[in-house]
């Protein structure tokens, strides 16, 4: 049966004592360690002294390694740089998301058909030789997309050099909800969780002991605080080369050209999650505010807790960003994940424009120093391309491309939005009715930001206090 009350929000005390013993830096100096005392038995077993003898360092070669010179010294292969290179890009381009790299993969958290099939990448390229390691090393770094299924492994990335991270556009979260119980209890995923799930699904549930302590016991989860564990990943890293930066010159983050974002919310049930921490709003629109163009939220309940979250999210997102809602897509089972295929209207994703009046706000704002002080940040950068043309499209209205396929980004739409609302026109017109200035049988009014008449114009005095209410 399921549990009549919410599950309290935690971090499990195994879960955090097993990351902690897998840290690579600490798995790395055990295995030195068990290298190193394997080695001294073998010499002493030969009578040799592992002290004495002891071989000098190489020297480093200082001369470098560049295109040209390795195209003049190696007769192969007779292929011009500039081919060499478009081979090279294309062998170390997957068409697929690389999942936690530069850690292990947990299958649990996987598709089958990504257990099934790798990356797609001829990685054996940059074992060829220095030159090719030297470019294939930026073009696999640069040309893919990468999938984190844990804030570990999001952490793990921190390993790579600033040269090759700053060139991250798009990454994907994976956040799977785990479940802790220490009572034996069947706690079960409803069918309300997906328009098409025909059934229930029973829970994967940890089981823990009880202690006879002052800790939380009973029905617990590890979810919101997994995603403030994933944002707070993203804060700058420790670099010991940032020293040589100018000190009034602020750390880079871990992704400091990341432009797009999304996050696969996995088994989050409506009604059984508590309200998230303080710490995510901390997160989200102060440490990490106002540094993405958009971001997809799939699988976020709907409600009062979901929405607070979504909204707590929106604060990433520069103005005039497009924050897009999807239904689930994935659902978790004991020992992978599964599709959800979405087959009506209902799955059709949501988008909506963040803080998209602050661009025409601030056009009768510039005698108010202190109303330009929030406008320092720059907003999204328009869109690429023609929209087509419509009557609605005014000073209150903005175009924005979205993606007609989540699984594939660069298939893309023209739609209308309200700035003030930050709904498509279309929704902001039905909704329009209970505001006098939209109503039909008024005349249009002249619009005092651009002069003209169109549909939603709205004087100084209004667009005020809308704005306020939307802040």
């Amino acid at each position: 049966m399921n549990a009549a009350w919410p599950a309290w929000e935690c971090r499990d005390q195994t879960d955090q004592a097993e990351f902690y013993y897998n840290q690579p830096l600490r798995a790395k100096n055990r295995r030195l360690e068990d290298e190193n005392l394997a080695l001294k038995r073998l010499l002493r077993k030969h009578n040799i002294s592992w002290q004495a003898n002891q071989p000098k360092p190489a020297r480093a070669k200082s001369s470098r390694v560049t295109r040209a010179s390795t195209s003049q010294e190696r007769a192969l292969p007779h292929l011009p740089v500039e081919i060499q290179l478009r081979v090279l890009s294309y062998a170390l381009t997957s068409p697929h998301p690389i999942i936690d790299p530069l850690c292990k993969s947990r299958p649990e958290r996987m598709l089958l058909r990504e257990k099934s099939k790798d990356n797609d990448i001829a990685i054996h390229f940059l074992a060829t030789c220095r030159a090719y390691r030297f470019e294939g090393t930026k073009f696999l770094w640069s040309n893919n997309t990468f999938l984190f299924t844990s804030p570990a492994s999001l952490r793990h990335f921190a390993e790579l050099d600033f040269t090759y991270r700053k060139e991250v556009r798009h990454v994907t979260f994976r956040l799977i909800a785990k479940f802790y119980d220490d009572e034996d209890r069947v706690h079960r995923l409803p069918t309300s969780y997906h328009p098409n799930l025909k059934n229930s699904i029973k829970l994967s549930i940890h089981r823990r002991p009880k202690e006879n302590t002052l800790a939380r016991g009973g029905f617990r989860a590890y979810a919101w605080y997994q995603l403030i564990d994933f944002l707070d990943a993203l804060l700058p890293p420790y670099d010991p080369n940032s020293k040589s930066l100018s000190p009034t010159q602020p750390r880079p983050r871990l992704l400091p050209a990341l432009e797009t974002l999304r996050i696969d919310f996995v088994n989050f049930i409506d009604d059984l999650l508590q309200y998230p921490p303080p710490q995510l709003h901390d997160l989200a629109s102060h440490q990490l505010g106002c540094m993405l163009n958009e971001i997809i939220l799939t699988g976020v309940p709907t409600d009062e807790c979901g929405l607070r979250v979504s909204t707590e999210l929106s604060g990433l997102l520069k103005d005039e960003g497009l924050l897009i809602e999807h239904p689930p897509t994935l659902v978790a089972v004991k020992d992978s994940v599964r599709l959800l295929r979405c087959v009506n209207a209902v799955c059709d994703p949501a988008a909506k424009v963040v803080r998209g009046m602050r661009g025409v706000h601030a056009e009768f704002l510039d005698g108010d120093h202190h109303a330009h002080s929030w406008l320092d940040f720059p907003p999204a950068p328009p869109e690429e391309g023609e929209p087509p043309y419509s009557p609605s499209h005014s000073c209150r209205t903005i175009w924005k491309r979205i993606p007609t396929n989540l699984d594939r980004t660069d298939e893309r739409r023209w739609e209308l939005f309200d700035r003030v609302s930050g709904l498509s026109w279309e929704d902001a017109e039905e909704e329009a009715t209970m505001f006098d200035y939209l109503d039909d049988d008024k005349d249009p009014m002249v619009c005092e930001n651009c002069g003209e008449c169109h549909p939603g114009a709205l004087l100084p005095e209004e667009l005020m206090d809308l704005f306020d209410e939307d802040l």
